[in-house]
């Protein structure tokens, strides 16, 4: 096994020339210095990258956050509105998978530029009321374009960012890889509560156009390579089928009762073939579109692992809480947005001090102290009541949300800075797919052991209600006599009265059920740090300053 320790400089780092495809990388030029200077060129095509894929990460949040008055704008059921979002996330992995022979064969600028625009038009489309069946083309659309934005901006920090740069580039990709998710659901409740449903899509299209605008001023508008279109198309092909199947089964597992729908039989079983059939080609393939070698370097293959696993726990402030809040206490998104604002204010705040301790400390030590913090987050939530509100998870919230940024930034620069430019298109595909289905992958996990744990809950409550025991009888005839004043048929009251004591016993089963998540995500990180460990040695980044600039 290769363990290969980051270098100090990347002296091969991807140019416009050999950018990251998902197809062989152009062999070096001459030799280069090892850390270039930076020019303003550059420093706009980063700067536009990044942008890029934080304000669709920023956009993609809309959708899921209000999707209850999607439905009802669209005059969908909640099952099929809930299609809104599986259809775009099954796109965007489409959209990465082949980013890399696109951006290749047409130019970064162009493909950003169309792109941008992909999402634009399709989201002023959606802006007003049309049939869902067109909405949902709309989103698979929409969402293949957005795919492509993360693997550009993974692409221009190598571009821009090589050699001894690459650590402070990676940190800033990772902090762009992470606040959009939190900032998402503040910013679309805000625009829900002032514009409407509409104004969200509307928000989207603006960030196409000044996406699109900005794409063709500042990127490269190179002419491509069209030979980077001789790939592997097969083996792309069963690649987004296995992808996208699985991203059905896990949005709509349990919906639909996982194996007991015929549709999510027939999506796995096509899954698990695509699997098999991509893990074939990728052995006998001449091109292959990934590099089996890459993906068992322990500095790169443990920390993607670690991406995977550590983005299914962000179920925390994206289901359970606003799924439990919702429940106990009928909270909107707009009542959401004020304590998710307890989570990103902190966790912007904590980036310059995850960023001085990476120049201080072995990186496991840091994101130690994140999963610390996510842990005890989590922890301080395991034993709600119907009684909580916002108030009670506001410091849990904020330790999550720091323990976040704490766990991602170091994760990112270990697992990235010691690749070759050989290695870059295997590990854009893998940094941008474990971190669009790290969530999804959480959200299915717990979403089915809530479903499971209350049904279990609700029959050990029920056994013990009884109009039998005295205790129960007693509540049940005192409030039958409350209701009484209201009703003039007793019997009508004692009706109302059971009804009321079988809602509080089904409310208080699914918060037991929100307390066991919220125990199973806290295990989860707890054992993640064997992972941590794993690793080996991290050693700080250092810090000096070269051709009059400061450098990592």
């Amino acid at each position: 096994m290769d363990n290969r320790q980051p270098q100090a400089s990347q002296p091969d780092a991807p140019t416009a020339g050999n950018s990251v495809t998902g197809t062989a990388i152009t062999p070096p030029g001459p030799a280069k210095p090892s850390v270039p200077p930076l020019t303003p060129a550059g420093l706009c095509m980063l700067a536009v990258s990044l942008s890029g894929s934080f304000l669709v990460s920023l956009s993609a949040q809309f959708s899921s956050t209000n999707i209850a008055d999607l439905q009802a704008a669209f005059g969908s059921t909640p099952d099929e509105a809930s299609w809104i979002s599986t259809v775009y996330t099954m796109a965007s992995f489409a959209g990465i998978v082949v980013s890399g022979p696109l951006i290749k064969a047409i130019g970064m600028g162009r493909y950003m530029v169309a792109n941008s625009l992909i999402v634009a038009v399709t989201a002023l489309v959606c802006s007003h009321v049309v049939p869902l069946s067109w909405v949902l083309a709309l989103r698979t659309l929409q969402g293949f374009a957005a795919g492509g934005f993360g693997p550009v901006a993974f692409i221009a920090v190598f571009m821009v960012c090589g050699g001894a740069r690459l650590p402070h580039g990676l940190s800033v990709l990772a902090f762009v890889l992470l606040f959009p998710v939190t900032l998402g659901p503040i910013v679309s409740a805000l625009v829900e509560e002032y514009f409407g449903w509409s104004g969200l899509f509307q928000l989207q299209a603006m960030f196409g156009a000044l996406l699109a605008f900005a794409s063709s001023k500042w990127l490269p508008q190179n002419p491509g390579d069209r030979t980077a279109l001789r790939t592997d198309w097969l083996a792309t092909a069963v690649l987004i089928l296995g992808l996208s199947m699985l991203m059905l089964v896990l949005s709509q597992g349990t919906r639909r009762f996982w194996f007991e729908s015929d549709m999510i039989i027939s999506c796995t079983a096509i899954s698990a073939g695509a699997w098999a059939a991509f893990v074939f080609l990728s052995c006998v393939s001449p091109a292959p579109i990934i590099t089996p070698g890459t993906l068992l370097l322990r500095k790169f293959s443990v920390p993607i692992v670690l991406n995977l696993v550590f983005r299914a726990g962000f179920v925390v402030t994206s289901y359970l809480i606003p799924q439990f809040l919702g429940l106990a206490q009928g909270y909107r998104p707009m009542q959401m947005a004020g304590l998710l604002s307890w989570a990103a204010l902190p966790q912007a705040a904590a980036f310059p001090l995850v960023w001085f301790l990476l120049h201080k400390l072995d990186s496991r030590w840091i994101m130690g102290l994140g999963l610390f913090f996510c842990g005890a987050g989590t922890a301080l939530v395991t034993d709600t009541t119907a009684q909580f509100a916002a108030d009670q998870f506001q410091w849990a919230i904020a330790a999550f949300a720091i323990g976040q940024m704490f766990f991602l930034v170091p994760n990112l620069v270990v697992g990235a800075s010691s690749l070759r430019p050989s290695d870059l298109p295997t590990a854009s595909l893998a940094f941008n797919m474990t971190t669009l289905g790290g969530t999804t992958l959480g959200v299915a996990i717990v979403s089915n052991l809530v479903t499971e744990r209350e049904k279990f809950h609700s029959n050990v409550l029920v056994e013990n209600v009884s109009v039998f025991q005295t205790i129960d009888a007693d509540r049940l005839s005192a409030m039958a006599a409350t209701l009484g004043g209201r009703l003039i048929d007793d019997d009508a009251a004692l009706r109302a009265a059971v009804s009321n004591v079988a809602a509080v016993v089904r409310r208080e089963a699914w918060v037991i059920s929100y307390n066991d998540g919220f125990l199973l995500v806290a295990a989860v990180l707890a054992f993640s740090a064997l992972g941590v460990i794993s690793m080996g040695r991290c050693a700080p980044i250092e810090r000096r300053f070269l051709n009059g600039s400061l450098q990592s």
